[in-house]
This record gives structure tokens, sequence and C-alpha cells, in this order.
């Protein structure tokens, strides 16, 4: 396989009386070939650096002046968390920290725990034992405490490189995969895109011109997507993005013919200003999970399928240039669509989500992991939402990609844990330009970096 190496060091780091200084350290090495290890983002034995790290005290409720940083052991050996005093600090700070295990019934069982005082750099390495399991470490305001100020797992391969874990037996599409998706896309191919495009005037650009587009998609149901073009479009065809959403928020419009790309802002069914013409009852990403023919994602990739539609039938669009991007929930979009439409000639996905999904619902301590993780659980639906969530997990997609793909994860993401980009990544079929980048110090977030990268990723691959 064709793979890039991007090394990111962020935190190379020396903590004194309190102060951290960081410094970040970016080495580009480009078009290796048949590299198979992804790109490393942190060297192992490197301080914790303080721009980008997990801070109690952040977030709702103030918490104790402690940085964290938790290091997943993804190139091997065992996870640890790192702990430093926040700038400023001037006083050792006491934090309860527990280690767990998850049982057979994805229950934290605790293997140790204590109190730590906090006023130098600390480094807790979380038990283990020599097998496949869930760990964890949660960090709390005291041994009594309900709610961690921070809570973060892996997945430990008894010291093997998790970067080179596929999910292989764990992640697996269902046999009639194939037939699922070929006959979503015979649906949607007859029904019409009726495409109704109005320019906004008051859009403030030099370069480009913004226009609302609504178009028809799955079940006849609108959406709407905002369109911006080179203000001389028509004159000559262009590269285009179609950029979708994270989870529930609306896609805005993106400005980037000043770079020469068209952009098409997609809000798929139930988000944004397509709400006005379906919004699901209940949380979208639960909507008909346990009637797999009707769940929610695979009407809303269809939806993204229809935006490549639109696209493709632009006379100002390049076709043999349409790139596909998100963030999160926006990153599974990407990855899927990539899998689903040769048209799609580049992919761009950051911190994806739905990735790997049985590992993913029990590594994630934040977001919407839990509500699937209770859904395959039910006695009496569990086994149709199961089936409906392997039907759209960007893993089991990925291994159709044809298109050069970007990834990027945030290693410190509890939302969408940095295995879900891994395990997409090491699908890619051989001889497909793939990179994986990974950010030590991000959550989840699309950091500059990403958005640096991403633009790389576009003059080398939709040029």
């Amino acid at each position: 396989m064709i793979r890039s190496i991007f090394i990111r060091i962020i935190s190379i780091g020396i903590i004194s009386a309190g102060l951290l200084m960081a410094v970040a350290v970016t080495l580009v090495l480009m078009a290796q070939w048949h590299v198979t290890e992804p790109a490393m983002a942190a060297s192992a034995g490197s301080a914790p650096g303080f721009e980008g790290s997990v801070e109690a005290g952040d977030g709702p409720g103030d918490g104790p002046g402690v940085g964290v940083l938790f290091d997943p052991a993804l190139e091997g050996g065992v996870p640890e968390l790192m702990l430093f005093p926040r700038s400023g600090t001037g006083h050792p700070v006491p934090v309860w920290v527990r280690a767990y295990v998850l049982d057979e019934d994805d229950r934290p069982v605790i293997r140790a725990e204590q109190v730590l005082t906090v006023d130098d750099t600390l480094r807790y390495m979380l038990p283990v034992e020599e097998r496949r399991e869930f760990v964890g470490v949660a960090v709390l305001p005291g041994r009594d405490a309900d709610d961690p100020w921070f809570d973060f797992r892996a997945l430990y391969l008894g010291g093997e490189p998790v970067l080179e874990y596929d999910a292989a037996g764990v992640t697996v599409p269902p046999d009639d995969f194939q037939e699922y998706w070929d006959e979503a896309r015979a649906r949607l191919a007859g029904i019409p895109v009726n495409p109704r495009i109005e320019p906004v005037p008051d859009f403030e650009s030099e370069t480009g011109r913004l226009y609302r587009v609504t178009l028809q998609s799955w079940d006849e149901i609108d959406i709407v997507g905002w369109y911006v073009v080179p203000a001389d479009a028509g004159q000559s065809r262009y590269p285009a993005i179609q950029i979708m959403p994270g989870w529930g928020a609306e896609q805005p419009p993106m400005d980037r013919t000043a770079d020469g790309y068209i952009t098409f802002s997609l809000n798929p069914r139930s988000h944004g200003p397509s709400k006005a013409y379906f919004e699901t009852p209940v949380a979208h990403h639960l909507w008909n999970i346990d009637r797999p023919e009707e769940y929610y994602y695979r009407a809303a990739y269809m939806d993204g399928v229809r935006g490549l539609d639109f696209l493709s039938d632009r006379a100002e669009v390049d076709p043999e240039r349409i790139a596909v991007e998100g963030g999160s929930q926006g990153g599974a979009f990407a990855l899927a669509l990539a899998g689903l439409d040769q048209r799609v000639a580049a992919a761009v996905a950051n911190v994806p989500y739905i990735s790997n999904i049985p590992d993913y619902i029990r590594l994630s301590t934040s977001g919407s992991g839990a509500d699937f993780l209770e859904r395959i659980k039910d006695p009496e639906t569990g086994e149709d939402a199961a089936r409906s969530l392997a039907y759209i997990d960007v893993a089991n997609l990925a291994s159709f990609i044809s298109a050069p793909t970007q990834i990027i994860v945030g290693v410190q993401d509890r939302v969408t844990p940095p295995l879900n980009g891994v395990v997409a990544y090491n699908r890619i079929p051989d001889g497909i330009p793939a990179e994986l980048l990974r950010e030590f110090t991000a959550g989840h977030e699309i950091s500059p970096f990403m958005r640096q990268s991403n633009r790389r990723w576009y003059e080398t691959h939709l040029r």
C-alpha cells in the first residue's frame, strides 16, 4: 500500500516549578512506499506538552489545577496517564486515580486506585494482563466521587502495536453488505435530483458567490446545501469539495474560492436548514436503529451521494476532481462516501465517528457511544441494532475506498477515540494513497494542524 508518513512531535516539554515549556516540531516525510506503520505523533519518552492538553477546570464544574495527557500505547507497550500541574499552580494538587478493566458485560472493574499528589510531572502506568482487553483510567476529585474529571480508555493487545490492528473478526460486515448498499443506490437513483438553486445576494466575498441549493433525496425528502463558486464560474471547470457536518450541527458555507475550490456544504436530513423538511423525532443516530433497511445513516449516506450527483452534473465542476471532507460525524460521511461512490477523487476525514463500532462503543467515554452500546444490549431489539450499525460502520466501507484518503485523529479524543481512524486506515485497500496522522495533544476537535494537513492533501491529490 502506498503510504505517506507525517511525523508530528507535539510535546517535547520541560516542567520546572510549575512552568511547562512546550516545543512543537513537525517533520514531514512524503511519498514513502510500502510503509506499513502510520505516522507517530509524539516521541515515546517525551514529557507532555501544555498547548492543546486536557485540563481539569476547563469544562463545567471547576476542577483542580491539573493537566492530563493519556498515551494509549498505539505503538505498543502499556497505556499510561501523564499528570502535571497547570501553569501558575503554586501548590501540590491531590487527585484520585482509578484504573479499571471492562468485564465481559462491559462493566468497569477496578484493578487499582490511589491518591496522587501532583507537584511535578507524574506518569501512571495502567495495570494490564497479557491478553486482549479494554483498560481505562479515571481521574476524580476523591475516592467517593461519582463523576470523574477525566476518563480515558485503550485497547490493550498484550503489548503489541495497536497501529497494526484492523479489527478482523471483530468489525464484520453482514453477508449481504454489498446488496444492502447496491439496493440503496438503486432506490436513490429512481428519485430525480430536482435541484433548486437560489442566489444569496448579501454574501460577502471578493472571489466567490453563494447559492442555497435544495435537492430531492431519499424518500423524496428535500435536503439543503450551501454552494460557493468562484465569481468567474462558467469560464472554466474547478475542483469541488463536498463538506459534511458534525453530529447534529449545521454545515455552514465555506468559501475557498480564493484557493481555487468550489465548496458544497451539504446538510443531510435532520441537520441545519434541512430540518425544515425532515427532523427525526428522536436523536438522529438512534432513528430506526432497529430497522436496518430504514436506519437513519443509510438515508443520510444517500443524502451525501445525492450531493455528489449534483456536483457531478454542474458545468463549472470538474467531475474528475470532487473531494469529500468532514470532521467527527462529517469524517464518517467522508469515509463512507469514498467507499460508496467511485466519483470521489479524494477524501479527508478528521476525528471520524462510527468507525470500528464494536470497539468504539467500548472505548468512548463521552458522546453517543454509550447510546449505541445500550441499544445493542437490548434483549428485544439488540440484534437488529447491531446489524444496522454493521451496515453503516465506515470501517466496513473503507475496504471499498479507491480515492486518496487522509485520516487524522486526536490521541486525547474521548468522543471518537483514535482507534476509529486506525482501523479505517488499515482497511483501505493496498495501492490506494492513504495517510494516518495522529496529533498527540488534540482531543475531539479540528485543530489548525489538521486544517493545514487537509490543505496539503488537496494540493497533492485534487489539483
